[in-house]
């Protein structure tokens, strides 16, 4: 970090630590970055330094994969810590480490892929207890029910079992009951039965990986019995994800269904900005151990898709109308 960031940078990082991440002056934080990141790093350690909170900033080697597993000396850190922040350039929040500092009741917001301009965003600014109480009444009706059909004018057609599986309230927050958060990413999401999705995903928003994020033209994704068996559209761009899903046929699970509510954010290429989104959807494939499922391997991916309807046991529910 060179000199003294600006107000609104400041402002953005006091807004993730102190209100977002309800860390207190008696606690410690630990921040994780990578190589790439250092930077953003230093500026979360600037914050709480002035604090004169007691901060630990762990630097990585930049990871290949969302979820990747790492280095057993970061999992002993985030335990020691009230609060981590992975602010890496990959998401690490679907680690083996990381959900195992969870279980110690450790708080954590995943900030991947984030920039000065995703702390001077006005989405990070959005009122998130109001927008907390919608995301809570989707979460419910979504943990009561037992299927799921999305269609959108493009051509998505979709269906997912989600009986006796959870839903997960992501309000962008953490406290004592709430553990990991990703501002500014509001959202509800669930699990799907990994065997159980059917139909076409036809992704006209982004994908959320470096190489590829904002879409210019849509991809479709075949699903059969809860696995993508065909990627229809660009040729570089399909060539592109089969090197990102690599071989691990456990890597195409459809694990992960979710609906974005941060009504200040618009669709950009950027991961938290996208998912949180309000009037889009998304779907994350790989694992979903977090989330209540049952596939496990160290790969996460998610597409994202503009829409804002969706039939849960057959009644429809229009999110711009609720």
């Amino acid at each position: 970090m060179k000199g003294k960031p600006n107000k609104s940078i400041l402002d953005g990082g006091q807004i993730i630590l102190f209100q977002l991440g309800n860390l207190k002056k008696s606690e410690s934080l630990c921040i994780i970055s990578d190589t790439t990141t250092k930077d953003l790093g230093e500026i979360f350690e600037y914050i709480a330094k002035q604090k004169k909170i007691k901060t630990e900033h762990k630097v990585i080697k930049p990871l290949v994969n969302h979820g990747e597993p790492l280095p057993n000396h970061l999992g002993e850190s985030m335990k020691r810590a009230e609060l981590t922040i992975g602010i890496t350039d990959m998401s690490i929040a679907h680690s083996p480490q990381r959900i195992k500092a969870e279980l110690s009741g450790k708080r954590f917001l995943s900030l991947p892929n984030y920039s000065l301009d995703i702390l001077k965003h006005p989405a990070i600014r959005t009122n998130y207890k109001i927008l907390a109480k919608k995301v809570k009444k989707i979460s419910k009706i979504l943990t009561d029910a037992k299927s799921i059909c999305i269609k959108t004018d493009i051509g998505t057609n979709l269906n997912l079992d989600i009986s006796r599986r959870e839903s997960n309230f992501a309000p962008g927050f953490v406290n004592e009951k709430i553990l990991l958060g990703s501002p500014p990413d509001i959202e509800t999401n669930i699990a799907p039965l990994e065997t159980k999705s059917n139909g076409k995903i036809v992704v006209d928003g982004s994908i959320t990986h470096k190489k590829i994020g904002k879409l210019d033209q849509p991809i479709s994704l075949t699903i059969k019995n809860g696995k993508i068996i065909n990627f229809d559209g660009d040729i570089k761009l399909i060539k592109i994800l089969e090197r990102i899903f690599g071989k691990d046929s456990k890597n195409k699970i459809l694990g992960e269904f979710g609906i974005g509510f941060n009504d200040k954010a618009k669709l950009c290429g950027t991961m938290l900005l996208d998912e949180g989104c309000f009037g889009t959807f998304h779907f994350g494939f790989g694992s979903n151990i977090l989330l209540g499922g049952q596939n496990r391997t160290n790969f996460h991916l998610d597409f994202v898709i503009q829409a804002h309807r969706l039939l849960v046991d057959e009644k429809m529910i229009n999110l711009k109308q609720d």
